[in-house]
């Protein structure tokens, strides 16, 4: 998993300044966690990255897809990776078998 920006702001600092904490979230696509008396309680993302939260949890829930990336990061771990070009080579035999 990568990454990401996440600040922590309190509830009134966000008030204050709604707009400019949405500007941030939407153009560095940053998280931002909210706080109410010093706890987590919200996290603010743009839309965007909301989007492809939930299209990657669905995705996700379907359990094929979730073994098929499990087993593809195994094999990035075990180096069990092949070259662009190596794919499409295959890609080019397996079709030319096909046709024939």
């Amino acid at each position: 998993m990568y990454n990401h920006l996440m600040n922590t702001v309190a509830i009134s600092k966000l008030r204050s300044n709604l707009p400019g904490f949405v500007d941030k979230v939407n153009n560095f696509m940053e998280r931002i966690v909210v706080t109410v008396a010093g706890k987590p309680k919200a996290v603010l993302v743009s839309f965007e990255e909301l989007e492809s939260l939930e299209e990657t949890a669905e995705i996700l829930a379907i359990p094929s897809i979730l073994q098929s990336v499990q087993k593809a990061r195994k094999e990035i771990k075990n180096n069990k990776t092949i070259t662009l070009a190596e794919l499409e080579e295959k890609y080019r035999a397996s079709h030319s078998l096909k046709r024939s």
